[in-house]
This record gives structure tokens, C-alpha cells and sequence, in this order.
């Protein structure tokens, strides 16, 4: 009998894994690392992109040389490298700051756009001291314009541009200046008697008492008919009184 041949045996070859691979080139990857970081140190250090142009936008009642010291960027600094949030918190501490923003523009630009706080009125404190502040109390500065709405409210204290006043009696004056500022004659000099009750004063120095804070809108709307009603008898009027709206009172001297 014939002896059947016997069939080769094909030996497969093995993939080499993903770990055997790795241990192969690891030298290579780990200097292709280094020579990408070490590319990336030189881009970020390069003198191409240190600062040499600051832009400030939006400025009306703050100096541009008041926010580059509060900024306080190396003239070596390099862009990328710039605590740009860092940079917000210490301009936006400037008194007249609401926002400000940080944007780097390469090579070398820093720009920072500021949104700059509204003055709402003035508030005379109990010492003396006369504060310019916005709608959310926070001080903008010492002294007032000379045509600024005056806030007369109890028992607030000197406070330091940049601190906010927490007073809820001038929050309360705020809130009623918004209302009657439509009022058709310009009202100044909010305050609250020593009844809580609601005063203000016309241009020409006469004095309206309004109450309470209630209906507010009604009793605005009749300072304009009665001082029309008055006509040319102005003189010696001293205070008109619409706590009660239906029937208004004129004081005289």
C-alpha cells in the first residue's frame, strides 16, 4: 500500500499587540512628546506674542489709565499666558465697573471691552456726606451732579466709593423715584417722614406728600392739574398734599 503524503501544517502568524507595539516605539513616541511640548513652550514664550497694545472700550466716567493699573499687565507678559478672569475681577472692583471682558487678539493686543455702571441719583447720609449711586446702591463716587434726583433716607452712614448700601429705605426711594418718573414736573428729594409716609420736592421748592406707597400712579397724575388750578397763586405755596388722591390739599405759609 501507498503511504499518503501528509499535508503541510501552515504555522499562522500572530498580530502583535497593542502593548508589544507600544513597547516597540516607545522610545519614539516619548520624544515626539517632548519635541511637541517642548514646540509649544517656545510658541507660548516666543517675543512675537508678548503684550504691547492694550484696548479699552466703553469708557465714560473711568480713566483708561485707571483700568490698565487695576489690569496690571507686564509690558513682558505673554498673551497666552494671561489670568484673563484675574484681569476682569480687578477692573471690574473699579466703582463705575459693571462687566468687563478680556479678549487677547494676537500677536500682542489685549482688549478689554467694560460695561460701565448708570448713575441713578444722590443720596445725602446723615453725616453730611453726599454718595452718587447706581440702581443697584453700590457708591460711584463721593459728591453728586448738581442735577441729580437726591435720596434722603434714615439713618444711612458714610460708605466708601466701590461698597454697595444695604438700606432698605433707600431701596424703597428708589423704587418710588422709578414710578413718579414720568410725573410731567421733575421730583427730587425723596424721603420718608417719621411716619414711613412718602415726600418729595418740585423744582421750584414746593413740597408733595404722596403717603403711601399706594397708588402711586393716581397721585402723580394730579400734580399737573393742580398746580394748573393754581394758576399765577403759586406764591406762598409750600406743600401739596395728595395722601388722600380725591381730595388734594394746598398748604400755604
Amino acid at each position: 500500500m501507498k503511504k499518503k503524503k501528509s499535508k503541510p501544517i501552515l504555522l499562522r502568524r500572530s498580530k502583535p499587540s497593542l502593548f508589544a507595539w507600544m513597547r516597540r516605539f516607545w522610545a519614539l513616541g516619548i520624544f515626539a512628546a517632548f519635541g511637541l511640548a517642548y514646540g509649544a513652550w517656545l510658541g507660548i514664550n516666543a517675543p512675537y506674542f508678548r503684550v504691547y497694545r492694550l484696548v479699552v472700550n466703553g469708557l465714560h466716567h473711568v480713566a483708561r489709565s485707571d483700568v490698565a493699573a487695576r489690569a496690571r499687565i507686564g509690558v513682558r507678559s505673554n498673551i497666552w499666558l494671561l489670568d484673563s478672569g484675574g484681569i476682569a475681577r480687578r477692573v471690574e472692583a473699579i466703582p463705575y465697573v459693571l462687566e468687563a471682558y478680556v479678549h487677547r487678539v494676537p500677536p500682542g493686543t489685549v482688549r478689554i471691552d467694560v460695561i460701565e455702571r448708570a448713575p441713578d441719583g444722590c443720596v445725602r447720609t446723615d453725616d453730611g456726606a453726599t454718595l452718587t449711586i447706581d440702581a443697584f446702591r453700590r457708591v460711584l463716587e463721593r459728591g453728586c451732579p448738581a442735577a441729580a434726583v437726591t435720596y434722603l433716607p434714615r439713618g444711612v452712614e458714610d460708605t466708601p466709593p466701590g461698597r454697595f448700601i444695604e438700606d432698605p429705605d433707600l431701596a424703597q426711594l428708589q423704587n418710588d423715584a422709578r414710578i413718579l418718573a414720568a410725573a410731567g414736573e421733575p421730583l427730587t428729594d425723596f424721603s420718608h417722614d417719621k411716619y414711613g409716609q412718602l415726600e418729595a420736592r418740585l423744582a421750584d421748592g414746593i413740597r408733595v406728600r404722596f403717603g403711601d406707597e399706594e397708588d402711586l400712579e393716581r397721585k402723580r397724575r394730579l400734580i399737573g392739574p393742580v398746580l394748573a388750578s393754581l394758576g399765577d397763586r403759586l406764591a406762598g405755596v409750600t406743600a401739596i398734599d395728595l395722601r388722600a388722591p380725591a381730595t388734594p390739599v394746598v398748604e400755604r405759609k
